[in-house]
């Protein structure tokens, strides 16, 4: 099989039955382009420049990602350079100056290199080699991280590796590299079955294999994100009214209550299954969009339209939420998408805030279902004066970290959440649902890529693994490697 130059040996990463979790050691960090990162203990993430390696040198045991091998190499700590052989270089899409993160061990004898970060997307991404993977390519190079791009079926847990790509001379080149140190997954799969197997996958890499994910849950259902919200104490508030659609008794009292509502698939995305019921004079109106459905239905009698809904939604989970009445400028409603992300230090930020400005007769502001995006100083540059933009980035990036961190609660370690709210009659915001995977398309006026975030604050996921600390996983990730075949032959 293709190596890195060299035969490729797994690390079995499972731990004990029974065993303590570790308790988490905070990591002391410098600024996000230090040289190096300081983790307690004395152990140090080294920020070094690549170099081609001309002539001989001692080998040294390299560990990358969860494999190892012995190969010659030169590393110079006093003037931060790591001198590889061509070969591997060119195996690894490192070029000549790329900046990467070292640990050295055992006096030097050992090195870890790094870190290896794995983008996991889909078949048709990579065939594409889409804008948006080839920023996330540069903004994990620029993190000082080794990108390695994957789908599904590139996945091979049992020989400890993964067949994908890098980049080499601009291009995608097919490369295979043992597990990576972190993995952000993009990937979204419409097909069943392949969700399904992604989700087990996840699961094992997770929970076997110890790999922290930049973010943990793929998804938020809208039901659990609700839950999760009503929660706590501080997050109570910021969400509308919301049961679960089935029940004709409950469907009715919540119709009564409000006179507008929000039929949504449990876990529907870009307001592709989102229907409105409104009431009428002598009943109610439908509209909204089912898939590729679309609906525009009127029904005099509530067993009518509890019957048309429950027919429309007998293959998922749908739930029903309150109706909240959104602002409105030049006849056109808008709402708030924030992005809330972990950055370099392990620390929440909401670095982006988008005013969607939907058309006149929208169900939903999605930018997929017509709406315009802005940036939130753009916006509020358009509509000088208006007193209710004046404070909305001060309460978008509340609302942020609160949501961020009640779903990092409820679902493990998260490292980016979209946030979609709107305003009610009062001003009070009111959430309306949650993204795990936020589209990356960048917005006119926007100069730096959301990716900078997911990438920088990989690193930090690999830095607190590198070091052997926990990572927010149910089982510690051991900083002890011990040779092994794979998950048959992990230590006990």
């Amino acid at each position: 099989m293709a190596t890195l130059g060299g035969r490729l040996v797994p690390i079995p990463t499972g731990g004990r039955r029974g065993a303590r979790p570790v308790v988490a050691t905070p990591v002391v960090l410098q600024r996000p382009d230090a040289v190096n990162l300081v983790l307690r203990g004395g152990h140090r993430m080294e920020r070094v420049r690549v170099v081609p390696l001309h002539g001989s040198a001692p080998e040294r045991v390299v560990h990358l990602g969860h494999g190892e091998r012995a190969a010659p190499l030169r590393y110079d700590g006093a003037n931060r350079t790591l001198a590889l052989p061509p070969a591997w270089m060119g195996e690894l899409g490192l070029t000549p100056d790329q900046e990467v993160h070292v640990r050295p061990r055992d006096g030097g004898q050992r090195l870890r290199l790094g870190p290896l970060v794995g983008l996991w997307v889909t078949r048709a991404v990579i065939r594409q080699w889409t804008p948006s993977l080839r920023v996330l390519m540069q903004e994990a190079r620029a993190a000082g991280a080794i990108p390695v791009v994957f789908d599904l079926d590139g996945i091979d847990r049992r020989r400890g590796r993964v067949a994908g790509w890098v980049e080499r001379g601009g291009k995608p080149a097919r490369a295979v590299l043992p597990l990576p140190d972190v993995i952000y997954n993009r990937a979204t799969y419409p097909n069943l079955r392949r969700r399904a197997r992604a989700r087990e996958l996840r699961r094992q890499l997770i929970a076997v294999d110890r790999i922290p994910f930049v973010n943990t849950a793929a998804g938020f259902p809208k039901w659990e994100t609700y839950e999760a919200l009503r929660f706590f104490r501080a997050t109570r508030e910021l969400v509308p009214a919301t049961i679960r659609f089935g029940d004709r008794k409950t469907f009715a009292g919540f119709l009564r209550r409000y006179p507008v509502a929000f039929l949504k698939a449990d876990g529907g995305s870009a307001g592709g299954q989102v229907l409105r019921i409104q009431a009428a004079r002598g009943g109610w109106r439908v509209q909204g969009r089912n898939q590729r459905m679309q609906i525009q239905q009127r029904f005099g009698h509530l067993d009518d339209l509890h019957a048309f809904l429950t027919r429309l939604t007998e293959d998922g989970q749908w739930v029903l939420q309150e109706g909240i009445p959104l602002p409105q400028l030049e006849g056109r409603p808008w709402d708030v998408r924030l992005e809330a992300k972990k950055n370099g230090q392990g620390e929440w930020e909401v670095p982006f805030i988008f005013v969607r400005w939907g058309p006149p007769a929208a169900v939903v502001t999605n930018e997929a279902q017509g709406a315009d995006i802005f940036l939130l100083e753009d916006f509020r540059t358009r509509f000088a004066g208006l007193k209710v933009l004046r404070d909305l980035d001060a309460v978008a990036t509340r609302v942020g970290r609160l949501v961020a961190m009640a779903l990092e609660a409820r679902y493990g370690l998260q490292g980016e959440v979209g946030v979609d709210f709107g305003l009610d009659r009062q001003g009070r915001p009111k959430v309306f649902e949650a993204n795990a995977k936020s589209t990356h398309a960048p917005v006119p006026g926007q100069t730096v890529p959301q990716a900078r975030w997911p990438m920088q604050y990989a690193v930090w996921l690999a830095g607190r693994a590198w070091a052997g600390r926990e990572t927010g996983l149910a089982l510690p990730i051991r900083s002890r490697l011990t040779v092994g075949g794979g998950d048959e032959d992990a230590a006990p």
